[in-house]
């Protein structure tokens, strides 16, 4: 399909940047579309490959819909969508399957847990399914034909931390992301639980301090048994009202105080529902100014833009708010749902790099050690591979989740660009096959990187080949004096500036201010015939317009460049 967008806002793709999509199960939405156990299977195993090959890194499969559990609960009944039947043992465990599913794709699986909201329609009273034995009718409002658990009780409260650390404790999830965090968009029937539980508090403010209870509960339960374990949830799309942002509202109208579980540290990331397009259109908020608001107060944490693709005018704006996520600075984007993006997951070339998840350093900044023993070895024409061993035990006790591999013509090895990350692979790997198809340069250096399960990464174990067949070409190629295009390398804080010389000569090389001023020597004595690079460090410059010149005896060239520090 053709992609609406606005050129003037394309950015790099980022090296570090959060690609999720929205699994959803609840009605079979997306999975599963079938009672056969196989099917089940291979589709859900064809959804992950999918996703990995379009170079997205995360998925948020949702494991409790309506109070039903799409892996193995002591609390909750299995999913009617797996059988037909609620509570019915379908005889294998989906979530088990997708979480090994997704970390043999080097993908992360964070379990989305739909936490109030316990419907099972036509306002069907839930202590009539003898199944669901855990949920007390008592906790129970019905609410617009759905039934919803009331938050202001703390037993029902208590079961909800219960049954998400379940999950916790059976799963190696990487992450838990709740959804329905919250109170209905209609008046709530919660008269006697306030008069119970209320006390002094106004009951708007209460309501919020109930889902602040959760959520700190929950929080403070898990850090005691996996510390490293990711916290989130998706908030409705508008905190407050704002310019260019007006509608139902998080904080008043639900009770979400989200950005109050940033601050106080009981999440880790959020995923505001910000499903709308660019402008304001039909009276509906902007996009760029919701994202922009989530951004400025992450409060030091994590903000994954929610883009809401079954709209057909937000389907045809993708890269274009790929584009704005990444302008203003927010840490990614998921995608609801699957079924609505499942042809376009290439995101007009936006995901055309892989991308490594951004490290949450309060939780861990050590990073893992380099791999050992790497070593490349050409196996046919212009396919090369890539070997190496598991890297030491960092002082934190961490080894490999996964490794980084990058290609390059040119050292220092830059692993700030996405481009020359090529593939990223499992802690079960380690082995990489790579085919270059045009060579362009005589050496190609390969880089490996370890990165720990807090997506920290280590410095880079490099190895080098040489392609006969360019270094011959070269050979026959006769330099000139030139002077090339300067490029800069932030990781390194320097300005690269390539140049040829015919014969061995006297070379000068230097720096020179607005006034034509000499203010840095990089090159001055004899050099060889051939192609030579000169490092300018930034650090040395201050902030303005500068020119670089080289000087062979007669021939001189100039060319300008600008400082921005």
């Amino acid at each position: 399909m053709g992609f609406a967008q606005d050129n003037s806002l394309i950015s790099p793709s980022p090296k570090r940047e959060v690609r999720a999509v929205w699994i959803t199960t609840v009605l079979g939405l997306d999975w599963p579309k079938s009672f056969d156990h196989t099917e089940q299977q291979r589709s859900l195993r064809e959804m992950v490959i999918s996703l990995s090959k379009a170079n997205f890194n995360t998925i948020f499969f949702q494991v409790r819909g309506r109070a039903d559990a799409m892996y193995q609960s002591q609390y909750e009944p299995w999913s009617q969508q797996l059988t037909g039947t609620l509570g019915k043992d379908p005889g294998w465990d989906p979530l088990a399957f997708v979480i090994q599913e997704a970390h043999a794709h080097a993908m992360e699986l964070h379990a989305w847990f739909n936490t109030n909201l316990a419907k099972y329609g036509n306002g069907q009273a839930l202590n009539s399914i003898p199944q669901h034995h855990s949920l007390h009718p008592e906790w129970l409002h019905l609410v617009d034909g759905e039934w919803w658990i009331d938050p202001g009780i703390p037993a029902a409260r208590n079961y909800l931390v219960k049954v998400a650390m379940d999950i916790v404790r059976k799963y190696d999830i990487d992450g838990i992301h709740f959804d329905f965090i919250r109170y209905p968009a209609k008046p709530f029937p919660d008269d006697a639980t306030y008069k119970r539980y209320g006390g002094s508090l106004a009951r708007a403010d209460w309501r919020r301090e109930n889902i602040n209870a959760f959520v700190r509960a929950f929080h403070d339960s898990v850090v005691i048994v996996k510390p490293m374990l990711k916290i989130g949830s998706s908030p409705i799309g508008i905190y407050t009202n704002i310019d260019g942002a007006r509608g139902l509202q998080s904080y008043s109208d639900l009770y979400q105080d989200s950005r109050r579980w940033l601050r106080e540290g009981t999440q880790d990331y959020l995923v505001p529902q910000t499903y709308w397009s660019l402008g304001e259109q039909r009276g509906e908020p902007d996009f760029a100014a919701i994202a922009r608001d989530w951004a400025l107060n992450s409060f030091g944490r994590h903000i994954y833009l929610g883009i809401g693709a079954y709209k057909p005018e937000v389907l045809t704006q993708l890269p274009a708010l790929i584009d704005t996520t990444r302008k203003i600075g927010a840490h990614g984007n998921s995608f609801f749902r699957f079924e609505n993006i499942s042809r376009v997951l290439q995101m007009g070339g936006r995901y055309r790099f892989p991308a490594n998840i951004p490290p949450m350093p309060w939780k861990d900044s050590i990073p893992p050690n380099p791999p050992t023993n790497v070593k490349v070895t050409g196996v046919a024409s212009g396919v090369f591979k890539i070997e190496w061993k598991s890297p030491r035990p960092a002082v934190d006790g961490d080894g490999a989740k996964c490794y980084d591999i990058y290609r390059l013509t040119t050292k220092p090895i830059n692993m700030i660009s996405a481009a020359n990350l090529i593939a990223i692979t499992t802690s079960v790997t380690k082995e990489f096959l790579d085919t270059i198809g045009l060579a362009t340069a005589p050496t190609y250096f390969y880089a490996v990187s370890s990165l720990d399960r807090g997506n920290n990464e280590s410095l880079p174990a490099v190895e080098s080949v040489i392609i006969p067949e360019v270094v011959e070409l070269s050979k026959q190629l006769i330099p000139r004096n030139r002077l090339g295009h300067h490029y800069p390398e932030p990781a390194s804080g320097v300005v690269f500036i390539p140049y040829e010389v015919r014969e061995s000569a006297p070379v000068r090389v230097s720096i020179l201010d607005v006034s034509n001023r000499e203010v840095i020597t990089l090159v001055d004595s004899i050099q060889e015939s051939g192609r030579h690079i000169a490092a300018a460090p930034v650090s040395k410059l201050r902030s303005g317009a500068y020119s670089y010149e080289m000087i062979v005896g007669n021939f001189s060239a100039r060319r300008s460049f600008t400082i921005k520090n």
